[in-house]
This record gives structure tokens, sequence and C-alpha cells, in this order.
């Protein structure tokens, strides 16, 4: 009989549970915690809606659209403020708006006069990415040292919680490597983009940022209730995997015919398995600490007036940044009252984000009033720490898929799916889900032996 095991209740676990019920292949999720969803928690704490791991989501895109329609979810979007679209970046102490059209990058002082005419020198260089190079430094030869310094380094902590100097450019941003090899240019492919979208005589959907009304747990929330108690097993660590002679998989003193492991990859080698997993170790995951703190509207001077702010490694402050989230989205904090989520660790000083709290705050709050004119105590902190946040997409990730590709091609009806394989945004970590669901589904309606080669599917975020 045909039966899947999915062993881990994150966001790429849960998509792929939804597309293989939608076929009516009996199943049964694992899950260690008290509930599904991974990373993804919104708390209520102090009247405030806080978010203990990811933030928002991207749209527009298809599949995302798709899978909240099929929840019923359209009527819980909630999108972010018009007003709060500022992304501020770090420079000799001073928040700056990054810019956001030609004419606000003639004028910003975040970039020097030189960086700009190297920026617009960009068609024009003729160089392309040699293998194994480093998204810092296809950066600079690309756009030159300032945008590497004052753009993508705030930019990546604030994805990756990473260093350029360490992530690999193909496999953090392959659309970037894509984008030079078919056009020569960052540039030129992103007009060739805009031509072929005006060329098609269909307006081009603006990006957008939105969460869900009650909250980023919405999502894997109504997913758990969708696929239904009865095939998700919570309180329920999986720590062994046995391979049956009939080529079978023994769970939890179970059988499956598939085995489908979605778990972090730290998790994953801790599993006893018929097969080795050690190569996982090559995958780093830096700590991340976010406080979440909430004041008085009148205890800080910045108007708060867009997304967040970021700050760059030069800059030699504590913290890797701040996200506005009363300013983004409605009714995340009491009326005149402000709520701030500070970052701090990443792989730039992973050491830092394991520090107790009342040694953490002393110097957040030194980098608040600073940079944001902070004074007074919060009134409400809430502390959220991740020892293992985020997977570095760096050059030792694409052994690391390879090796996985080869375990599924030599081990009849295994899977692996997640954020270290398909990118690492929520979106990407679905698809995850979606993809090895729908190879599951091919392989049983076929008889083939092992799944198709996975495709990375990473967004681009820039």
């Amino acid at each position: 009989m045909k039966r899947v095991a999915i062993i881990g209740g994150g966001i790429s676990g849960l998509s792929a549970a939804w597309e293989i019920k939608k076929k009516k292949i009996p199943f049964i999720l694992f899950e260690a915690t008290d509930q599904c969803g991974g990373a993804i928690r919104t708390l209520h704490e102090a009247g405030c809606l806080i978010e203990a791991g990811p933030n928002s989501l991207s749209g527009p895109h298809p599949e995302l659209d798709r899978l909240i329609n099929e929840l019923d979810l359209a009527t819980e979007v909630c999108p972010a403020d018009a007003h709060a679209s500022n992304r501020f970046i770090v420079r000799d102490g001073q928040p700056i708006a990054l810019p956001r059209s030609f004419a606000e990058f003639i004028t910003t002082p975040l970039f020097s006069t030189p960086a700009k005419w190297r920026l617009l020198k960009e068609p024009f260089i003729r160089s392309q990415s040699a293998p194994g190079e480093t998204l810092a430094a296809f950066t600079e030869r690309r756009l030159g040292s300032e945008p590497l310094t004052y753009a993508l380094n705030p930019f990546v902590s604030g994805i990756y919680a990473g260093d350029p100097d360490r992530l690999s450019a193909a496999a953090a941003f392959p659309t970037l490597i894509e984008m030079e090899r078919e056009h020569g240019s960052l540039l030129r492919a992103m007009m060739h983009r805009s031509k072929k979208q005006r060329a098609s005589g269909k307006p081009r959907s603006p990006r957008t940022i939105y969460t869900f009304k009650e909250g980023m747990q919405t999502l894997p929330n109504r997913l758990a209730e969708k696929i239904g108690s009865d095939a998700i097993k919570t309180h329920h660590p999986i720590e062994d995997i046995e391979a049956l002679s009939s080529g079978e998989w023994k769970i939890a003193d179970e059988v499956f015919s598939d085995l489908l492991l979605t778990l972090p990859t730290h998790a994953q080698s801790q599993l006893v398995t018929p097969f080795d997993l050690t190569f996982f170790d090559a995958i780093r995951y830096p700590a991340v600490t976010s406080l979440s703190l909430l004041y008085d509207r009148n205890q800080l001077t910045h108007p708060l007036n867009g997304f967040g702010m970021l700050i760059p490694a030069c800059e030699n402050r504590f913290i890797l940044g701040v996200l506005f989230p009363s300013s983004i989205f409605p009714n995340r904090a009491p009326e005149n009252k402000i709520l701030l989520t500070v970052f701090i660790g990443g792989d730039r000083d992973p050491d830092r984000a394991l520090l107790p709290r009342d040694q953490l705050l002393p110097h957040v709050e030194k980098d608040l009033q600073e940079l944001l004119g902070l004074q007074g105590a919060p009134h409400h902190i809430s502390t959220h720490r991740w020892v293992d946040a985020i997977p570095q997409y760096t050059a030792e990730i694409e052994p690391v898929h390879h090796q996985l590709t080869l375990l599924e091609a030599t081990h009849l009806g295994l899977y692996f799916a997640g954020n270290y394989r398909d990118g690492i945004s929520i979106t990407n970590a679905i698809l995850s889900g979606r993809n090895a669901a729908e190879r599951i589904i091919e392989n049983q309606s076929t008889g083939k032996e092992s799944g198709a080669t996975p495709t990375l599917d990473e967004e681009n975020n820039l």
C-alpha cells in the first residue's frame, strides 16, 4: 500500500502534506513539538502582535497566491502600509532612505558621486562570473565597492543574516548569475525585462509586502487545520529510520512506502538512518536573536516612516538592523505606542546572539539612541533566540545539493525538502515541499523508483 511519512511540520512539510492530501494518498506528518509551523511563530503580548520568526511575505507569486486561495485566506491578507515603503541604510551614523527611483539615486547621499558613475558603467563591464565566486566579489566586480558596502552588505544581513564574503553568488542568488550570462549586464537584463513586459501589453503587477491580519502563524495554522489532526502527530520526535528489505521504510513502528525529510539539516544529522547524512554538517546556521521592544511614540525622534533600518558592517554597530512592525502593518501595537524588532548576531557575529538579554539590552539601546533618537526604557520586551537560524548558501552547500540528488536517485522512495535546498524564503520553502510532493505523486502513479532531480528555484530578492 502506498503511504507517505513526512518528518518535520515546518512550512515545507505542511506544504507537501497539503499537496499529497489533495491526491488522497495516505500519509502521516510527524512533528516533534506541540504545533506545526517551524520558525513561523506569532505571539500576542502586552497588546502587541509580535512575530518571533519571519515577519512578512513578498508577492505577487502565482504559487503562493494559489495556496492562499486554496486555504480560503484571501480575506485575511494584510498588505503593508504604502507609507512604510522606505528602507533605511545607515551611513556615517545616519539612517538614509534607499533610493527608489533614478531621480532619488542621483541625489541620494548614500553613495558618493564616483560610486554613482561607477554604477552607471555597469553595462560596459565585460567580465563573467567564475566558479566559486562569492556574492561580495560578484557585486564589487559588477557594481563597485560602495554598493557592496552600503547596499549589498546590509541587504544580505537582513535576508540571510549572512556575510557576502562567504555566500556563494551562484547558490545564494542564481538569478544574478543568469542575468549576467544571458545579457552581459544586470542593468541590461532589467531593461530587457521591462521592454518584454511592455511588449506583452500586460501591466506589471507591483511588488508587495504583506502578512495576515492575525500574523504569519495564520498560514501554517490554516494548513494544519485543512490537513486534519488525524494525519498530523505532534509531540512525536523521530529518532531513527529503518530501511526494510521490501524497499519500504519503518518509522515509529509503522511502515511507509515513501519518506520525505523536511527537518533542518542540523536536526537530520542527529537521526539514526541507513544512509549517511554527515555531509549536512557542511551547512552553517548562525545564531540570531530578536528583541521586540514596545515604546511610547514620543520616546523616539525618528519618524519611523519606513519598513526598517539595516546597518552595514563597516558602521561597527552592535545590531544588524531594526524592523518597524507598527509602521508596516496595522494593529501591531496599542494606540500611541510603537513596536520595534531588533536583530542581533547572524554570520557577522553569531556569539553576540547568544548573550543573555540583560547583556544585550544596553548595547541595543545605545544603537537605538544614536540612530533613532530613543529616550527611556521599553514598556515591554519579547526575546526570541534562534540558535540555528538560517542556512547559509556558501560554496559548501552546492556539494550538499549534489549529495541529496544522489541519495534520492539511489534510495527507493526517499525525498528531501526545505529551505536549505531550494532557497530560504517562505515562498521557496513552500515550493520545495510542493515540488517534493509532486515527485512523490508522480513516482507513485508511474511506478518509478526514484525522484527526478529537483530544480533550484530561488527568488530574486534584490
